[in-house]
């Protein structure tokens, strides 16, 4: 099976990948092997990803909460247009992760003021960068990792120990390569194994509040005004704060609150984690 990606290029298609990614969604067994048949059954050559993605959104919603989380990536890049929620929502991340996190910094270097995106402390001192992308396809390529490294040489005198990029999309062979060379920590969508963007967001579980449905845009953006990035957080506000600041009737505000439960799979208030 040949599929076309978001960046043109033909890649050739694991209908298995399906089933992976359906699992880590948090969706059943039985639902990740419908989902393969049902790509097959729309599939035809030339068929774009993007087109697979969207018929699977529609069709995994016959388990709550899966839907969502399978378009996480969408959730993220709808955080713009600009970058600064997405780097509130890294450093909010970070502090689930056990980090302390800043988010816009203005810091001197040897020559001239630097804004660092995130300062984050845990053991060691990291000067974070995020490159945020709200388009699909696009690829973080060499150049923000060597401004990154450049950036963190110029910020000697505030001691950091570790420059750390950090983006939303894929990164290219080379920004690794050098990554590695030099000794920049790089966190994109899908790399490292283990620890990527993807990762460090499903672990926990804590989703941007651009991955509820039931949330209307104009309330998004108090939200961002707010620094209220992750969908969770809103767990924890009384009904008083969410009533003024979210300016719903309080029907609609149990219904977002619902959301995010069956979302982030909460059960009587604890998280449950997704069977893989």
């Amino acid at each position: 099976m040949n599929v076309i990606k978001a960046s043109g290029e033909v890649e050739n298609f694991s209908i298995r990948k399906i089933y992976k990614t359906v699992r880590e969604a948090g969706g059943s067994r039985k639902l990740a092997k419908a989902a393969m048949k049902e790509v097959k059954r729309i599939y035809f050559e030339g068929i774009t990803t993007k087109k697979i993605l969207l018929h699977l959104v529609n069709f995994l919603r016959i388990e709550p909460g899966v839907s969502e989380r399978y378009d996480l990536k969408r959730a993220i890049m709808a955080l713009g247009p600009t970058g600064f929620p997405f780097e509130d929502f890294f450093a909010r991340v970070l502090e689930y992760h056990g980090y302390e996190a800043k988010a816009s910094n203005m810091l001197k270097g040897k020559v001239i003021i630097h804004e660092v995106d995130v300062v984050a402390k845990k053991k060691k001192k990291w000067m974070v960068e995020c490159k945020y992308h709200n388009e699909t396809g696009t690829i973080t390529r060499l150049q923000p990792a060597m401004y990154t490294y450049a950036r963190f040489l110029d910020l000697s005198r505030q001691r950091f120990d570790k420059p750390w990029l950090v983006t939303n999309t894929k990164c290219s062979l080379d920004a690794r390569r050098y990554a590695k060379g030099v000794g920049l920590k790089i966190t994109s969508w899908n790399y490292p194994k283990g620890s990527s963007l993807l990762d460090m967001i499903e672990k926990k579980g804590i989703y941007p509040i651009t991955i509820l449905k039931s949330l209307p845009k104009d309330v998004r953006l108090k939200l961002y005004d707010l620094k209220v990035l992750v969908a969770n957080d809103l767990l924890e506000k009384d009904m008083m704060w969410l009533i003024k600041n979210l300016e719903l009737p309080e029907k609609r505000i149990h219904d977002v609150m619902h959301e995010i439960k069956v979302i982030c799979k909460y059960e009587k208030g604890l998280k449950v984690k997704a069977k893989v």
